[in-house]
């Protein structure tokens, strides 16, 4: 079978391309031609078609050969180009050929011209395949030098030959100072120049090498790269031993994330101790540790007393500035091998390890209580905040890490219970506590949708008419067990457990209905008094639920009287300070309750729409014994009637009590003598009474 050939003859003379075709097909060709005359058709068939040859008349009227080869090279085509004519000279035969013709022809003898096609397809193929791999070379470079990481080549000692762009970019130096240079100029540390060795010996072995390394650009910085060596291969895919390529990427971004996610996933961001992770994992260490050796583990629990009420009256900013000073000194209590960590908020943990004398426990326990002894001086303020420990030892108190944690907490809240400011060592008696106090806070949190609340009331007696003219709201709780428990049993739980508001609201809503269905009649001559925990004053809009419920009842709010511990006036948060002014704007009545047994300051009771104040029972009790008792009770009803305010005087148990109270001109009363708690029905008569029915009673 023949070579097929397509042939683009520009020619005017059909008769000499139907000769020159029958000459090619006799060499073996099987052509397939067109014929063009002028420069429209030559550029149509090249555009339309591809072609192997290119044979032209060198003589036509309207279309010359110069003409027909400077249009193939318009083109861009490298396509063999011979020229026939019957005669031309010399001279024009080598100027064609300068231009770029590949032979010249005689239409009388064509003998050559067969080996002349086969010669010049031969070569242009051999021009095709050196230009495109001139190409890939040109595009390869242009790749290295515009490659975004630093490429290295090395001879077969690894001194650099050839850097690129990058490479000067991100190290500072230029090529003229990279070349000739070992390939770990620049690393910053002898182990990686060791490691380099070691990579080199790998390298030569025709395996690539990777690592990380730090090195030091012109300037001095410190930065990381990744770099990977591998020898260069031929196109046989054979190691070339005389040259080796080296890429090398900055990670020193990528690192520096991956240590700031690896430090927020073990570390506390505020005080820079460890977390709960990382803790854990060390105080398993340390028990593995101290179960091979025999020795002991402390484990301390610390919570700063009272810091709460810092951080909800005077903000998080303080709060927070407060905590990092706390972690400063907890860090001058322990020793070199000790782990301080934060659990959150105010709770810090510290682990002893390898313990062998508790004498050390007592003295960093100590060290921490002294420390906190001074006062923190936050933006030129002076804040007392003490410290409550808590210690449970391995193996006394147990042997895994969350049961020590757990014990040495128990330990802790034992010592806040004994007065804070202390540190107490786990027990046994702590854990049988503990268990109490899990089962009635359980019980606790079912207490309202069990119906296991009752309101009782306590008569509100006005020493002027001896007439009852309101009741206090007193809630009890009453177990499965029928064991009846008195608010001081169980309200401090569950304002720690966050179930008071609930309480709150529920005694809210049951006194004010139990007062419209009972006492009817005398519902307008009544007042409800009742207690309010600190924690329902710092609910948004506790108001709004306040006038709510007296307009589900018909009460006017002046009926309503809500009592309030002197803590509430430490705290003083915004949202209390709104809910007070709210609550005082709609003519609800505020009572200071249990008077003079805290610290506020004497200004709050003119800063707030206060309208009662209540003698504590502990002053009426003393009346009898104490002198100071008297004077003391008389400078508070004093004060309370200077500033426009009603005075009520709890624990009333005595007539001489009764009498005094009266003489030191007290408004009203309350107390076993006038009125025992109980049930609103069972006081429905005694409310109801008037003043003379009640005297003659």
């Amino acid at each position: 079978m023949g070579t097929p050939l397509k042939v683009l003859f520009v020619e005017d003379s059909e008769v000499d391309a139907e000769l020159t075709t029958a000459e090619l097909e006799r060499g073996g060709f099987i052509p397939a031609s067109q014929l063009v005359q002028t420069y429209d058709e030559m550029a149509a068939a090249l555009s339309d078609e591809s072609w192997d040859v290119v044979i032209c008349d060198y003589r036509m009227p309207q279309f010359s050969a110069e003409q027909a080869l400077q249009t193939v090279k318009d083109f861009g085509l490298d396509l063999p180009f011979i020229i026939t004519s019957g005669a031309v000279s010399a001279e024009d035969v080598v100027s064609l050929l300068k231009q770029g013709a590949h032979d010249f022809m005689d239409k009388s003898a064509l003998a050559r011209l067969v080996p002349a096609i086969e010669r010049e397809i031969r070569d242009a193929q051999v021009r095709r395949i050196k230009n495109a791999a001139e190409r890939r070379v040109q595009v390869l470079s242009q790749a290295v030098e515009q490659s975004p990481v630093a490429i290295v080549i090395t001879d077969d000692q690894g001194i650099i030959e050839y850097v690129n762009p990058c490479f000067e970019q991100s190290l500072g130096y230029s090529s003229s100072e990279a070349m000739g240079q070992p390939l770990g100029f620049t690393f910053a540390e002898q182990e990686s120049v060791a490691a380099l060795d070691k990579l080199w010996q790998t390298g030569c072995g025709g395996q690539p090498w990777r690592g990380e390394f730090a090195s030091r650009t012109k300037s001095g910085q410190l930065v990381w790269e990744f770099i990977k060596v591998t020898p260069l291969v031929d196109s046989e895919k054979n190691v070339d031993p005389s040259h080796y390529l080296a890429v090398k990427e900055d990670i020193t971004v990528r690192l520096n994330y991956e240590q700031q996610l690896v430090r927020q996933a073990h570390y506390d961001d505020l005080t820079g101790f460890a977390n709960r992770v990382l803790l854990m994992d060390r105080l398993t260490l340390a028990l593995e540790s101290a179960k091979r050796s025999g020795n002991k583990v402390a484990v301390l629990g610390i919570d700063l007393d009272h810091f709460k009420n810092v951080n909800d009256s005077l903000g998080h900013s303080i709060g927070d500035t407060l905590l990092k000073e706390a972690a400063e000194r907890l860090s001058e209590c322990v020793r070199g091998g000790d782990t301080l960590a934060r659990m959150g908020g105010d709770e810090f943990v510290v682990v002893i390890p390898e313990l062998q004398d508790l004498r050390d426990v007592h003295e960093v326990s100590k060290k921490i209580l002294r420390q906190f002894n001074s006062p923190f001086t936050i933006f030129g303020r002076e804040y007392f905040v003490t410290t409550s420990l808590g210690i449970a030892l391995y193996p006394d108190d147990g042997t895994n890490p969350h049961l020590l944690l757990r014990n040495a907490d128990l330990a802790m809240y034992q010592a806040k219970d004994q007065g804070r400011n202390r540190y107490c060592f786990f027990t046994e008696e702590i854990n049988t506590a503990l268990l109490d106090r899990l089962e009635l806070e359980a019980n606790l949190r079912y207490a309202v949708v069990r119906d296991q609340l009752h309101v009782h009331y306590q008569p509100i007696v006005d020493l002027q008419t001896n007439r009852a003219v309101g009741v206090e709201a007193l809630v009890r709780w009453r177990q499965r067990d029928e064991t009846l428990r008195m608010p001081g049993d169980f309200i401090p739980l569950a304002e720690e457990i966050g179930v008071v508001q609930e309480i709150d609201s529920w005694v809210l809503h049951t006194a004010l209905r139990q007062v419209t269905q009972v006492l009817s009649d005398a519902k307008e001559l009544v007042r409800v008094a009742l207690n309010i925990s600190p924690k329902q004053l710092q609910v948004e809009r506790f108001s709004e639920l306040v006038t709510a419920t007296l307009a589900e009842f018909d009460m006017r709010p002046e009926q309503l009287e809500l009592e309030i511990t002197e803590r509430i006036l430490m705290e003083d948060t915004q949202v209390t300070r709104e809910n007070l002014e709210q609550l005082g704007a709609m003519g609800v009545r505020l009572s200071i309750d249990d008077f003079g047994t805290g610290y506020s300051s004497l200004g709050y009771l003119q800063k707030y729409p206060f309208t009662t104040l209540k003698v504590d029972r502990s002053f009426v009790s003393n009346i009898s014994r104490s002198e100071s008792a008297k004077r003391l009770i008389e400078t508070i009803v004093s004060l309370a009637h200077g500033l426009g305010m009603e005075v009520v005087a709890e624990g009333v148990e005595t007539e001489p009590e009764l009498e005094f109270i009266r003489s030191v001109g007290c408004d009203l009363a309350q107390g076993y003598l006038l009125g025992r708690p109980a049930p609103l029905m069972s006081l429905q008569g005694l409310i109801q009474k008037a003043p003379a029915e009640r005297e003659q009673d």
